[in-house]
């Protein structure tokens, strides 16, 4: 399948991902107290930080690699069925540990259901990485949308039967269960459970290298949340997940599953030889496009959003929803980091600048819980500067780009974010940044901010202009 139609296929499916995601979390919102929240919240963070052992990115090995013999995949299964049965083992055996840290028996029961999930995931690895690796992503995204269906409507189908905080462990693990049936069903010829410990070597320091980059990082995240929990309180904690998961609805949903289709158009370049530079311009030009005013709009308009959304009782995620959208929008300028560094074999040293990136942000994340909520979530925007920092000499290197291929790029996209958000800008300054500002009002910005974001696309000539005609000429 080509790049564009693998776009297309996986947009078509973080649509309805997107809505669903969003649609549930609304009624979890108003079924559930941020105190039910953060005691799912601190649960996930306990494992998140135990998961840190399965952070070794085998499916990238997988879609990355040149030559998969049988026993390179046999030896890669094998890796990570023996990471999945640990990380369960670790999960049970620790099960105790939030509920002790937190006084919250309820963040052990959390935790006995989610330590399931990395043992079923270890049989959907293979038959999804594969069809990842062969393009397949029109299954993918037909599969994940079926996952998600059905886990989100158990979810709630719980939360309105009194489940609590349980009715999203269920509804996790029920869904991990869908994923592998319907997986190993559309993948089956790429099922196998041969085991084989041939080309252990080569998978797993491959796997370390990944480790000391995405597996520190998430170990960051999750360490953060658990002290924000100890620091501020669950409430607290629950307020920040609230406002993080809205963020990570963007972030995940268009993001990084342009990246996912990217990741491989730019293995195959780089398999062919070719220069990534033509590639990676244009992906940073439609994605900052893209991106930078849909989280510019959420920075303004966080307080109505929160409230019009989930009601009063989470008003108080409104102020760090704007600032880790401001950290996002910054995050965004260098896009695909992750993608890059592995296409061009240099997570070695990736490792090293992930290892720096993290003890910089966390400091930053934990001093900000000494002081508030807010200043916790602004420790992400310096954590973003110096990321920025770190990673674009490099990113210029690899891409044979300079600073001056972006400067254009930069300019034409704050122009565009600038468009999208002034009739926002304009009726939240009327109101004084209240989140109680007219519903109506605001909706009717919004409309306005997308009409001139297109019509500027159009007066600017923009890359991605042309993209949404090439669409709109398929689809009729």
């Amino acid at each position: 399948m080509s790049l564009r139609g693998g776009l297309a296929w996986m947009s078509i499916s973080q649509g309805g991902f997107f809505l669903l995601q969003f649609g549930g979390s609304v009624v979890l919102a108003h079924l559930l107290t941020p105190y039910e929240m953060g005691v799912y919240a601190v649960a996930a963070a306990v494992i998140g930080v135990l998961s840190v052992i399965q952070a070794f990115g085998l499916a990238g090995f997988v879609v990355r690699e040149h030559d998969l013999s049988p026993d390179l995949l046999a030896s890669t299964f094998t890796v990570n069925l023996v990471l999945a049965i640990l990380l369960s083992l670790a999960v049970f055996g620790l099960s105790t540990f939030g509920g002790y840290f937190l006084q919250e028996p309820g963040v052990q029961h959390v935790m006995l259901i989610l330590a399931l999930t990395p043992l079923l995931g270890a049989f959907e690895f293979l038959p999804s990485t594969s069809l990842e690796r062969h393009g397949n992503f029109k299954v993918i995204a037909l599969a994940n949308l079926i996952r998600m269906l059905l886990s989100t409507g158990m979810t709630i189908s719980l939360a309105f039967a009194g489940f609590s905080y349980m009715s999203i462990a269920y509804g996790s693990l029920f869904g991990a269960v869908v994923s592998v049936i319907v997986f190993n069903v559309v993948g089956r010829r790429y099922v196998s459970v041969r085991l084989s410990i041939s080309e252990w070597q080569r998978v797993t320091r491959f796997g370390l290298q990944m480790l000391a980059i995405s597996g520190v990082n998430a170990l960051s995240t999750k360490l953060a949340e658990l002290l924000m929990g100890r620091l501020l309180g669950l409430s607290a904690l629950g307020l920040y997940s609230r406002a993080s998961s809205l963020n990570g609805l963007l972030w995940d949903n268009i993001h990084m599953v342009i990246g996912r289709v990217v990741f491989v158009d730019l293995a195959d370049v780089r398999r062919r030889g070719v220069s990534l530079r033509e590639s990676y311009i244009r992906i940073v030009d439609m994605i900052t496009a893209l991106l930078w005013p849909a989280f510019s709009g959420f920075a303004i308009l966080s307080g109505p959003l929160i409230y019009t959304i989930y009601g009063e009782k989470w008003i108080g995620a409104a102020v760090p929803l704007s600032l880790l959208s401001i950290s996002a929008i910054i995050l965004v300028s260098i896009t695909m980091t992750w993608e890059i560094f592995v296409v061009c074999q240099e997570t070695g040293r990736q490792a090293r600048f992930e290892f720096w990136r993290t003890a910089v942000g966390l400091s930053m994340f934990v001093g900000g819980c000494l002081v508030s909520l807010p200043m916790a979530a602004a420790g992400r925007i310096g954590e973003a500067v110096f990321a920025v920092i770190l990673y674009r000499p490099h990113l210029n290197r690899m891409t044979e780009t300079t600073a001056g291929d972006f400067s254009r790029i930069y300019l034409r996209s704050a122009s565009l974010t600038l468009a999208a958000v002034g009739p926002s800008l304009a009726v939240m300054a009327l109101h004084g940044w209240s989140p109680y500002a007219p519903i109506l009002q605001v909706v009717a910005a919004i409309v306005a901010g997308v009409g001139l974001w297109v019509i500027s696309l159009f007066a600017l000539r923009h890359p991605l202009f042309d993209e949404f005609k090439r669409i709109r000429h398929r689809t009729t």
